[in-house]
């Protein structure tokens, strides 16, 4: 069975060593849960081998025989001595539109018993990241595959047969009640619809079933479209990152997702230097923020959900308003960070992703630009005239005059 490790591999986002929360968890050999970043060939030459070493790269048997699981790091039972192997064929072929990688083995029971190989498994190393930590420059050899065989290779002492593994590329396709499921990232933007609108009726499970996981991204095609006092906003690609699962301030969604980036165009929040109103009143709100939905693609913009946020009413005020009609919204301060140090106390509770560290608050200006500061809805509390943002350099808390043109990463329900 092709487990979840491969799933996640196939999920993650290229990213620079500097920027590692695009990448997403596997559990290693030793069982230590690891980012992984997906550059590598999948199967690649040097993996062709057969290893006798259950931490090693490759192709591995074993005389286990409980049945495969998603779940599986290892090989039950590595047979890690009393055998010799000889690869005798390597051939890849399709199997519809996957590679269909099959291996064909001679193997020689060396030791005094017999011998019944019942497993066989596939592992590769990927390069990696420590959690917590982010550690950079690390690797682990992650499980890809493990099949328990329905024929076994039974060898008496000194003799020898013939074992062919064989392995499909991609993972396999899957329905649950009739639904296709396919990954947040790489699913067709029909399938993702439909596997969404599946979760809303109780058909599925979009963790369960669909492997959806906090912290999986996919791309959206961004509109052109006007912000408040004019600015042009280019038609740009953005990636989506899942941020929390479950309702956010009962608007009834199944899971809040954030922007990755920013836009690569900066946007002021009001057209004057004041916070008076805060966000609620706020030309960002009332203004761009609508201007950005519509230019969303129209299967995203028909499944977002109309919710409230809590920010302080502004003018060093420490009364939360509830700001009403969003579908999407900036995060507050304390959504981002856990706690408070420029904005009142009240808005909200930190979301999952951002507990992952600084690196989830640092954002590029679109996809290929360099790190900037980003607009939080959080007025200053002890100032009219700024509201807070996240700092390009640190990830840190920040703020600035409401006229500056600070970067725009939302968030939204669906």
């Amino acid at each position: 069975m092709i487990n979840r490790n491969l799933r996640n591999i196939m999920g993650c986002v290229p990213q620079s060593s500097a920027n590692v929360y695009g990448m997403l968890p596997v559990t290693d050999v030793t069982g230590m849960q690891r980012f992984v970043t997906p550059k590598f060939t999948f199967p690649g030459a040097r993996t062709e081998k057969f290893t006798l070493d259950s931490a090693l790269e490759g192709i591995s048997f074993g005389t286990g025989t409980t049945p495969a699981k998603e779940t599986d790091y290892n090989l039950e039972n590595t047979i890690t001595s009393g055998i010799t192997v000889t690869l005798t064929s390597n051939v890849v072929r399709m199997d519809g539109d996957s590679p269909y990688h099959e291996w064909t083995f001679t193997v020689t029971n060396t030791g005094s018993e017999e011998l019944t190989i019942t497993e066989v498994g596939y592992k590769q190393s990927v390069s990696c990241v420590i959690v917590p930590g982010y550690t950079t420059g690390m690797s682990a050899v992650v499980l890809l595959d493990r099949q328990v065989r329905s024929q076994p290779l039974t060898l008496q002492a000194g003799d020898a047969g013939v074992l062919v593994y064989g392995l499909k590329t991609s993972p396999p396709t899957k329905t649950v009640s009739g639904v296709k499921i396919v990954s947040w990232t790489y699913g067709s933007d029909e399938e993702i619809a439909a596997m969404i609108d599946a979760a809303r009726a109780g058909t599925i499970d979009l963790q369960s079933d669909g492997g959806w996981t906090v912290g999986d991204m996919r791309p959206i095609d961004i509109s052109a479209f006007t912000g408040g006092g004019g600015t042009s906003h280019a038609a740009q690609t953005i990636d989506i990152a899942i941020t929390q699962f479950g309702d956010y301030m009962n608007c009834g969604c199944l899971f809040q997702f954030d922007f990755v980036e920013a836009l690569a165009t900066g946007q002021r929040m009001n057209a004057t230097s004041t916070n008076v109103g805060g966000y609620g009143e706020s030309e960002m709100k009332t203004t761009t923020i609508p201007a950005l939905v519509a230019a969303l693609p129209n299967w995203l913009q028909s499944r977002l959900k109309t919710f409230d946020v809590l920010a302080s009413a502004g003018n060093k005020s420490s009364t939360i308003d509830t700001v009403s009609g969003n579908q999407l919204a900036l995060r507050a301060e304390v959504e981002l960070f856990g706690t408070t140090t420029y904005s009142a106390a009240g808005e909200g509770s930190q979301i999952e992703w951002y507990k992952r560290g600084a690196t989830t608050r640092l954002k590029r200006s679109g996809r290929t630009g360099s790190t900037a500061d980003w607009w939080e809805r959080s007025p200053d509390v002890s100032d009219s005239t700024y509201f807070c943002s996240v700092g390009g350099y640190y990830g840190s808390a920040s703020y600035y005059g409401a006229t500056y043109a600070c970067r725009l990463s939302p968030f939204g329900c669906i």
